[in-house]
This record gives structure tokens, C-alpha cells and sequence, in this order.
């Protein structure tokens, strides 16, 4: 062991690490139980010992440094190994005061966050839900530091590390409006090519191995299942950044869109909206629930993964 590490007091790093994650020091000082005057020392220690200021006061809290992020990146995957040892294989929700995060695709966010928090918060009070946008750069890596919990996608990932479980089917409909002057019920091959629509903005897939893909993963599934995928056109005339805010826009327009079907039954525009059938072979895939293996055995993400399923 290096002579550096020794002279550290590591009881540090989980006081480092809890400053990165609410980046302000008296709720810092909230979750770990501690006084603020001890965590600011704690803070004082551990500017000396990286020679880094690690933090920068604002307005409205603590700005982190390059050099915390940095290091924050090598700290947090160690620290929740060594929180798994510590941890009973008799895992209690209810006395948890851990973290899980899960990036996801916004309409899966809309449409489940509330069941999700009411479930975690009725059996684990204590315990934190994150939710991050599936956009996020290399989530791949990120699952294996341990930087997220779980990815929920479309497509799911094709690799050795990775485990994967159904989370919910879902189906694909043509959404327009109820008053669409061309669209009564049903929708034809050429008018799905011809009508203008709306689509999301690119982006780079979730999966590793779709990582090639620019669109998102239903757009990826439309193509695959179009009769001629060589001819695969659309007459996309907005691109939007979520499927939230699709039905709004359809519901007040002429143009028609793509979307999960329970976004559009469920949603505040339902009544607004006409629900097509596509017009090619019934499209229908699944959500995949994703994590790495490193985490198979650990309690709380098993207890974790068993109320998402069951809170779909």
C-alpha cells in the first residue's frame, strides 16, 4: 500500500462521495448524520489531501470541480463494493438508506415514475429514486462502475455482462388527430409515408449494440419491420426531444406520429386523439429491465429489481 493511502483517513471517502451526490453541504450533513461544522472539516481534510479546492460554493450549493468529478468516477464504484460487503443477506427495505438509479426513456418515466415512488416509498421510505434520461453518454460503462443501477430500453444489450428481464410489453399505434380531414380509423402504406409527422430528435441508442443507430429504439423497430427496409422513408417535418410531449402536439395539428400505446390511452389528450393501427405487420416489442452482473447477488438490487417488475 502506497505510503499516500496509508496517511489517509478513508472514513473520507464515503463523506467525498455523499458531497458529489447532493453537491450541497447541509443536506450532506442530513444524510450522513453528521453536523455541519464536522462535514465541512471533513471537507477542509480532504482539499488538503488532494491538493484540489474538489469543490466551488455557489448560490445554491457546491460546483465540483474536474478533478472531484474525476475522481468521483474511481471512488464511487469502490466505495458501493465495499457497502455490499457490509450488507446483510437479510435485507430490509424498510431500515435502507440506499440509492437506485435507473436511466430510462422519458414516456417510461412519465408513465411509471408515480407507481415506482409510491411502491419505494410505502416500503422503503428511507431509500433514494433516481431517474436519469437514457441519453446519457455510455450507459454501458456506467452500469459497469456501478454509476447507475439499471437501464430500461427497447432494444435491450446483446452482451456476456449484462442481464436482462421483461419489464412490460408494449405496443406501437398511429396517433392523429379526431378531427384529422384525411384519417377515419385506419391508416394506408402510402399515407404513412406521405403525411408529415413527428419523430424524435436523433440520438445514439442506449444499447451497445445497437451503438451505430441514430434514432430512437422504436425508430430503430420501424425500420426493421417496414416491408422494404432499403425504402424506409418518413415525411418528417418536427422532431421533438421527448414522446411526452407528442400527443399535445398531434391533438392540435395535422400531423400524425409513432408512439407506445399507453402513452396514448393514458394521457391527458386521450380523448383528443385517434389510435390507428400500423400499417404494415403488427409491431410489438417489450421493455427490458438491465443490469450488469456485477450486481446479480447483491440483496437490495435484487429487492429492487422485484418491485419495478411488479410495479409496472
Amino acid at each position: 500500500m502506497s505510503q499516500n493511502l496509508r496517511s489517509m483517513d478513508l472514513n473520507l471517502l464515503p463523506i467525498f462521495d455523499c458531497l458529489m451526490c447532493e453537491q450541497h453541504l447541509s443536506r450532506a450533513a442530513e444524510v450522513l448524520a453528521m453536523s455541519q461544522p464536522a462535514v465541512s472539516n471533513a471537507l477542509k481534510r480532504l482539499r488538503l489531501h488532494y491538493n484540489d479546492a474538489l469543490f466551488i460554493r455557489s448560490a445554491k450549493g457546491l460546483i465540483p470541480t474536474a478533478r472531484a468529478m474525476e475522481l468521483h468516477l474511481q471512488i464511487q464504484p469502490a466505495l458501493q463494493q465495499l457497502q455490499l460487503t457490509q450488507q446483510s443477506r437479510d435485507f430490509d427495505p424498510k431500515f435502507s438508506h440506499g440509492n437506485i438509479s435507473i436511466a430510462m426513456e422519458p414516456t417510461v418515466e412519465y408513465l411509471m415514475a408515480p407507481s415506482w415512488f409510491s411502491c419505494f416509498h410505502q416500503q422503503a421510505p428511507n431509500m433514494r429514486l433516481a431517474l436519469y434520461p437514457e441519453h446519457l453518454d455510455n450507459i454501458a460503462e456506467r452500469l459497469r462502475r456501478g454509476q447507475l443501477d439499471f437501464a430500461i430500453d427497447y432494444l435491450g444489450f446483446d452482451e456476456q455482462y449484462f442481464q436482462q428481464q421483461r419489464l412490460a410489453d408494449e405496443a406501437l399505434v398511429v396517433i392523429c388527430a379526431k378531427q384529422h380531414h384525411l384519417l377515419k380509423g385506419s391508416i394506408s402504406l402510402a399515407q404513412f409515408e406521405s403525411l408529415p409527422q413527428v419523430t424524435l430528435v436523433p440520438r445514439p441508442s442506449t444499447s451497445p449494440v445497437n451503438s451505430g443507430f441514430s434514432g430512437s429504439p422504436i425508430e430503430h423497430l420501424i425500420a426493421a419491420q417496414w416491408p422494404n427496409p432499403a425504402s424506409f422513408t418518413r415525411n418528417i417535418v418536427l422532431s421533438l426531444s421527448s414522446f411526452v410531449a407528442i400527443p399535445a402536439v398531434i391533438a392540435q395539428s395535422e400531423l400524425i406520429a409513432v408512439v407506445p400505446k399507453r402513452l396514448a390511452e393514458q394521457g391527458p389528450w386521450q380523448q383528443q386523439l385517434q389510435c390507428l393501427p400500423l400499417p404494415f405487420a403488427g409491431l410489438k416489442t417489450q421493455l427490458n429491465l438491465i443490469w450488469h452482473n456485477s450486481r446479480e447477488q447483491d440483496p437490495m438490487h435484487q429487492w429492487a429489481r422485484e418491485q419495478l417488475c411488479l410495479a409496472v
